[in-house]
């Protein structure tokens, strides 16, 4: 080949790896799974309006875009299996077997050849390959893994386990279990410190979130944070969704009592609380959001909307749109179309 053609070949090559970087980091749009009526949900962010809601099957769970932006994974409990379905049609392009699933987090590797799904019922992260649809490997000992996320570094992948409950490091690049710390209260998300030598999580019927140590598995800390006086009665569901945004800020949804938190995770100290939220379980920070001011959505399963939440650089909370959705709404995964997504015929 001559010269000039390998030129033409990398020009090519970067152009296809900014363009995906660029659909990482400027979503304009936004998949929500609704849990409770078999569908997901598109939403366009500028104008925080479904656009499209499309059938699934029963109990979709969770959901994660390819790197190319042309699939969508969903895990579809009720089906025990991942479908994916083309992101421009919505028709299925292929399915992957499960087996039993239950609250199934799905998201893409790093380096995005693979959909992993945390499955509870075979204590596995499953690998699925993202280009032939079809599952390539499985991590073990992961003992009823439920959340999957990965930490800020992108190499090893956090796992919440529910049976010998702890905390589980997996190196999907490796294909191993790096570590796995056991604790004595049953985690409920995870979030991160900017360093990763942190991660944060909430649990059942406790109001506050933990932070643990992730090389020695420690946990130092729990951020302990007062009900209001008229919401005090003892409750098994409280704080689910955590999300860190930088400036040592961390946001915890009470699902249970309705409303987020912003806290420094230095200090402790509750810098505000939105109480304009149904029943908060998710949230995510939107990539590529920041001057200062970063924007989070946030899922309500009490009102079936997605809420679109700016947090200022003090840590606080300004409700800023809501997009009507689905029954149940919960993970959420970005996305930049390359065509606009076809619509239903009237």
């Amino acid at each position: 080949m001559k010269i000039e053609a390998l030129i033409v070949v990398a020009v090519l090559a970067l152009s296809a790896a900014f363009a995906g970087a660029a659909n990482a980091a400027d979503p304009t749009h936004v998949f929500v799974v609704n849990t409770q009526d078999a569908s997901v949900s598109l939403v366009e962010l500028a104008g925080m309006k479904e656009v499209r809601r499309i059938p699934v099957g029963a109990q979709p769970y969770g959901l994660a875009v390819t790197a190319d932006g042309e699939k969508l994974a969903i895990g579809v409990e009720g089906e025990e299996k991942v479908k994916f379905l083309d992101t421009t049609t919505f028709e299925v392009k292929g399915e992957v077997p499960i087996g039993k699933m239950h609250n199934d987090h799905v998201i893409l590797s790093a380096d995005g050849k693979h959909i992993l799904v945390a499955n509870y019922y075979s204590d596995d992260v499953i690998g699925i390959d993202a280009a032939t649809m079809k599952e390539g490997f499985r991590i073990k000992e992961t003992s009823a893994p439920h959340v999957i996320k990965y930490g800020p570094l992108r190499k090893n992948a956090y796992v919440t386990c529910k049976k010998i409950t702890g905390i589980a490091i997996v190196d999907p690049a490796v294909r191993k279990l790096v570590k796995f710390h056991q604790i004595n209260v049953n985690p409920r998300s995870l979030t991160f410190s900017d360093d990763e030598t942190k991660l944060y999580f909430g649990s059942f019927w406790v109001d506050g979130f933990f932070e643990m140590e992730t090389g020695s598995g420690k946990v130092t800390r729990l951020f302990a944070l007062d009900p209001p006086k008229d919401n005090r009665t003892p409750r098994e569901v409280t704080y689910h969704g955590v999300e860190a945004i930088g400036n040592n800020i961390v946001l915890a949804a009470n699902e249970g009592r309705s409303y987020i938190d912003a806290v420094d995770a230095t200090t402790g100290k509750l810098l505000d609380r939105l109480t304009d939220v149904s029943s908060p379980c998710c949230i995510e920070r939107i990539p590529g959001s920041g001057d200062g001011k970063v924007q989070v959505l946030v899922s309500n399963i009490g009102d079936g909307t997605l809420q679109l939440v700016e947090v200022s650089r003090e840590g606080k909370l300004r409700s800023i749109a809501r997009a009507r959705v689905g029954k149940g709404p919960k993970r959420v995964s970005f996305f930049a179309p390359a065509r606009a997504p076809s619509t239903p015929s009237p």
